[in-house]
């Protein structure tokens, strides 16, 4: 199955429809389907999410591939020894530290320093791989795919105060613990919430 987030509202390519009622399913989706799935969340505001069931999804999920150029992300989700999550204001959103790849630098790499540059927090120690995020979004008129890898770092200390990289658009820089998550889930992206719950079930 793949999972992709276009306007901040789910995308799944599957064998099997879901047992949720949540989601508009579409079965057997063609290319032009495929072609305008954005347009068609623009139109209904109201979906929460929209399975694509499908005989083969890897093949409906290349086709999808196709219509975007991609980006190639990496990021963390940083815990102190508090059993604190690291947390960035970034344009009045919660979301995690995370920035683009650069030419010939190894993912992990570029997934500690995105960290560092954003929030200022150091040092860390890279732990294992979380998993991958899809996002859409449109640059001066170009459709992008970011592909975001995500790993677990652990800083070796308490709240250590961030220094937020203003020119990112971020404004500050917080631990939370991660029983008090519920608190600002309703201010963050559907796909970083998933994220951050998918690490701490698998913990």
């Amino acid at each position: 199955m793949y999972e992709v987030y276009i306007m901040n509202r789910a995308v799944f390519f599957q064998e099997n429809a879901p047992k949720t009622e949540q989601s508009l399913i579409i079965r057997e989706p063609g290319k032009k389907c495929l072609n305008e799935l954005p347009q068609l969340i623009r139109d209904h505001p109201g979906i929460n999410a929209i399975s694509l069931v499908c005989s083969n999804p890897e093949e409906q999920w290349m086709q999808f591939c196709f219509n975007y150029r991609e980006v190639l992300a990496a990021g963390c989700i940083v815990t102190n020894k508090l059993d604190h999550l690291l947390w960035i204001e970034r344009n009045g959103k919660w979301d995690l530290p995370k920035g683009k790849v650069e030419p010939k630098e190894a993912i992990e790499d570029a997934a500690l320093r995105e960290v560092e540059e954003e929030t200022g927090i150091q040092p860390l120690a890279l732990g294992s791989f979380i998993d991958k995020t899809y996002h859409t979004y449109d640059e001066g008129g170009t459709p992008i795919l970011k592909t975001t890898f995500w790993y677990h770092a652990f800083h070796d200390g308490d709240d250590t105060p961030g220094n937020p990289q203003s020119i990112e658009g971020i404004t500050d820089v917080h631990w939370i613990h991660q029983d008090d998550l519920a608190k600002i889930e309703n201010n963050s992206y559907p796909s970083i919430t998933a994220l951050v719950n998918k690490m701490l079930d698998n913990r």
